[in-house]
């Protein structure tokens, strides 16, 4: 999602020495939105999301105070150092499961690089007030601290003129530059989103363009188990049974799924061929549906580059399969020498690939 967006989002971070406010506006063509709660664990904090029907996580913040969100729509020299370790997923996520503070995400990115740092800049702050935005400049990491009230992207104008160094940290003041810098048209803002980092208050706003707006607390909100709400429908939900987090919302799914018997050993087999055809960049037309040859096809040189990062192919099992009708999908857990992988395989009723992804990476 990241990688697709198109000058879109606003984010700043307004502080003093009592209260830091981390606000969003997230730009997108999808009406489709939702907001996610994930409790911690021993090796992970416990955060809330934001983001849309994909549930890739646009945003969010921690149990610690750490929040973060993207702007893209850049264009930098970016060349990812190859002694350092490439994160697959959501580097904004990731950074927020295991940092409590932004120094510790900038060591993080320092140690984790996003290939995405040529198209998209991100922005982490912490309770103390202190943030810093990553990205790519001039084929290095570039990373720049600050203390103060700052932020950027599609609002830029708008933040040149309204926000200043001592602006004061109120959710008023927030909500006030975010509606001032709401974007219109194809990538219009689909909700905006306040997060206080000292106290863990959520100030939503799902339809930006009305007074509408939720206020919910993260410690409070986890305390009741892992869930998510569609934020169109947010107040309905709120009355209801909570709503049990979907499969991509979960951490570490990989350890959901176990090895079953593989009863369709022809299948295996034909995914196997798949798989050396795209190491060797030399992918066939009629394993694919029309619709994702016209997506996979231009991007075959790409996906070998991110194949041949894993290292050599160790193991590939069957974790799970299942049908939708004529559609039969599979999971498979491939382990590489250097990552492990669960993917997932949609074939249709001529035995032509519709979907695949990749739900997990370690």
């Amino acid at each position: 999602m990241v990688a697709a967006r198109i000058s879109a989002c606003t984010i700043f971070v307004l502080t003093d020495t009592n209260r830091t406010l981390f606000c969003n506006n997230e730009d997108w063509e999808d009406p489709k939105t939702r907001i996610w709660f994930v409790p911690g664990s021993d090796k992970h904090y416990g955060g809330v999301y934001v983001g849309f029907a994909n549930d890739y996580a646009q945003g969010g913040m921690n149990t610690e105070g750490l929040a973060f969100d993207w702007v893209a729509g850049f264009t930098e020299r970016w060349e990812p150092d190859p002694k350092v370790s490439v994160v697959w997923g959501n580097s904004g996520q990731q950074a927020l499961e295991n940092c409590a503070t932004v120094e510790q995400a900038i060591a993080y990115f320092r140690k984790h690089q996003d290939r995405q740092f040529f198209r998209a800049k991100i922005l982490m702050a912490d309770r103390t007030g202190a943030s810093v935005i990553i990205g790519g400049r001039d084929g290095k990491l570039e990373v720049e601290s600050s203390r103060q009230c700052r932020g950027f992207g599609f609002g830029q104008e708008t933040l040149s003129k309204m926000l200043t160094s001592t602006t004061e940290p109120t959710v008023a003041n927030g909500e006030k530059i975010l509606r001032a810098a709401l974007q219109k048209g194809q990538y219009a803002t689909k909700y905006f989103n306040i997060f206080d980092l000292k106290s863990g208050d959520i100030f939503l706003y799902p339809a930006p363009h009305s007074d509408d707006h939720i206020k919910l607390n993260l410690a409070a909100e986890l305390k009741t188990g892992g869930h998510y709400y569609d934020m169109p429908e947010i107040h309905e939900q709120l009355t209801q049974p909570l709503r049990p987090l979907l499969d991509d919302m979960q951490r570490l799914r990989l350890d959901k799924y176990k090895p079953i018997p593989d009863k369709e050993p022809d299948v295996t087999a034909h995914i196997r061929s798949m798989f050396k055809h795209a190491l060797e960049a030399n992918m066939h037309a009629e394993d694919f549906t029309a619709d994702l040859w016209k997506q996979e096809s231009p991007k075959q040189q790409e996906t070998q580059a991110v194949l041949k990062a894993f290292g050599p192919l160790v193991s590939m099992t069957l974790v799970d399969r299942g049908s939708d009708g004529a559609k039969r999908t599979y999971r498979y857990r491939f382990e590489f020498e250097k990552n492990t992988l669960l993917q997932r395989f949609i074939f249709d009723e001529q035995n032509k690939l519709a979907e695949s992804n990749t739900e997990e990476i370690l």
